[in-house]
């Protein structure tokens, strides 16, 4: 049940990136519109696009990860024999895990931190951190999502053992294997 709704959060990320996507495209194509027959701009257009781009890849590791379509060198992993290889991929999820579940939490006392709360006395200390650019807000609105998704990827990492362990003693063909 738990993978179930997994696999659908992630589904949902995974438009969010698109449609974060498709809104940086059509903002840039206005601003070049806008720069280049009325001689006028978007104030805040490259900033919106940085915290775009910085939302959407936030929001697509997880689902990248789930469809094996993230980064990965398996140029040694595809040379071995499968036993080493089914190993080395248990090892590299395993890391994965751990190293998700610390910028999970190392991303949680950032939110915390920037919006002004105490992580002692979990009550609000100071006033928030502002970003100050063309626009001006909490820096925690921008940086919540880190300690979310990072969550995400350590639960996928959890589903990749399980299947992992369940299945044949080789390492996975995904994403682009040789």
């Amino acid at each position: 049940m738990l993978a179930k709704v997994h696999e659908r959060v992630l589904e949902a990320c995974g438009l969010v990136a698109a449609a974060l996507v498709l809104a940086m495209t059509a903002l840039i194509i206005a601003d070049v519109i806008l720069r280049n027959i009325f001689n006028s701009t978007l104030p805040a257009s490259v900033e919106l696009t940085e915290y775009a781009l910085f939302y959407a890849t936030t929001f697509a590791a997880p689902w990248l990860l789930k469809r094996g379509q993230h980064i990965r060198i398996d140029v040694v992993i595809s040379r071995v024999r499968p036993l080493a290889g089914w190993i080395m991929e248990l090892v590299c999820d395993a890391i994965g895990l751990v190293l998700s579940l610390l910028m999970a939490w190392f991303g949680a006392v950032m939110v915390l931190r920037s919006a002004g709360f105490s992580l002692l006395e979990m009550k609000r200390v100071s006033d928030p951190t502002l970003v100050v650019k063309n626009l001006i807000f909490s820096e925690w609105y921008v940086i919540w999502p880190l300690p979310v998704m990072f969550l995400f990827l350590a639960l996928e990492f959890v589903f990749r053992i399980q299947r992992l362990r369940a299945g044949p003693r080789a390492a996975r063909r995904e994403g682009g294997s040789v």
